[in-house]
């Protein structure tokens, strides 16, 4: 029975981490759809090109919050399970899975980043926490959010095997990385051309 039960927790964290918000936020307060404007991606970083930080602030958050609160729930309710920490690689897997193909735009969607630094977070808040300041550091020196990015999610992999975490962990951060290198792909070949928005300082 509890399998079933997580079952449905799944399905629960796959449709809340397929919200959308930064094309929820552009649209009622832009009144744009950024899908079709700037990078077209619903991430915080479109969302500042396009509509300004405070907004973008909000996606950010949103986008986080909804991979990290299925992953505490998750904690609270199926606390005496075994294999708990499998369990929520699981969801985290689901919930930045929701994010990039989200239900609600047609399984399109982000492209991760936000709701899986914040997964890891929830997961291991040591390196979750060592990922965001890995993230600051590179986007001080680079001033580019698409390296920053691929710079934290790539330590994650690094950190989870020097602090001994879980095997499922390993994986699940190197599967993470692979999706959301991935995902950026138009970006790197921008990069390689010298083409990649920098932000200003």
């Amino acid at each position: 029975m509890i399998f079933f039960y997580q079952f449905l927790f799944l399905v629960f964290s796959y449709l809340i981490s397929s919200i959308p918000f930064g094309f929820v936020l552009a649209k009622k307060y832009a009144k744009i759809d950024i899908r079709h404007q700037g990078s077209k991606n619903i991430g915080a970083t479109n969302v500042m090109r396009l509509v300004g930080k405070k907004l973008a602030f909000f996606t950010l958050i949103l986008d986080g919050f909804k991979g990290a609160i299925m992953i505490i729930i998750a904690r609270f309710v199926f606390f005496d399970v075994n294999n708990l920490h499998m369990f929520l690689v699981i969801v985290g897997a689901v919930s930045v899975l929701g994010h990039i193909y989200s239900i609600y735009l047609n399984f399109k969607g982000g492209k991760g980043v936000a709701t899986a630094i914040a997964v890891i977070l929830a997961l291991d808040f040591a390196v979750g926490m060592l990922a965001i300041f890995f993230w600051i550091m590179a986007f001080c020196a680079f001033r580019i959010s698409s390296i920053s990015s691929l710079i934290a999610i790539f330590s994650t992999v690094i950190l989870s095997s020097v602090y001994g975490a879980p095997s499922s962990q390993i994986v699940f951060c190197l599967a993470l990385f692979i999706l959301i290198f991935a995902r950026h792909r138009e970006n790197i070949l921008r990069l390689m051309t010298g083409e990649e928005n920098k932000f200003k300082k």
